[in-house]
């Protein structure tokens, strides 16, 4: 039950008594809050922008992979340490498609050698040597991810 500040103010009660359907399924005095929303019918509809012509537009690039966001809407890019903080990685996860095309992508925007970048073939993770979060994420977000 919402407490009485978070509840709208244009609610109006109801009573299913007065239903005669509603009535035989709940017998009694019964108030139920319904709320009435009143939408805008004048707004007006956009006008469609000009299609410029094909030598100006410029296609977008499409990719074989695709990069999601976590549950807060945030890239997943993760700083791992292992062997007693000795080892560091940077873990891409949340891809999906060619995880290869991903991984060169990767290895020629951050300039690392073939080593440095692996895939985790069970979790589907990208997995970077080093601490390369901030790396990762510029590159995620230049790609348009």
């Amino acid at each position: 039950m919402l407490s009485r500040s978070l509840r709208p103010v244009t609610a109006r009660v109801s009573n299913l008594a007065t239903n005669p359907i509603r009535s035989a399924v709940f017998p009694g005095h019964f108030s139920i809050r319904t709320i009435a929303i009143a939408t805008d019918v004048t707004t007006s509809i956009p006008e469609p922008a000009t299609t410029p012509s094909t030598s100006e537009a410029k296609a977008p690039r499409v990719l074989p992979y695709f990069i999601g966001r976590n549950n807060f809407g945030a890239i997943p890019a993760y700083h791992r340490e292992k062997r007693g903080g000795n080892l560091k990685l940077t873990i891409l996860k949340r891809a999906e498609g060619d995880l290869m095309a991903l991984k060169q992508d990767l290895k020629a925007a951050l300039q690392l050698s073939d080593d440095e970048v692996s895939i985790n073939s069970k979790t589907r993770h990208i997995v970077v040597d080093g601490h390369k979060r901030l790396q990762v994420l510029n590159f995620v977000k230049t790609m348009g991810f």
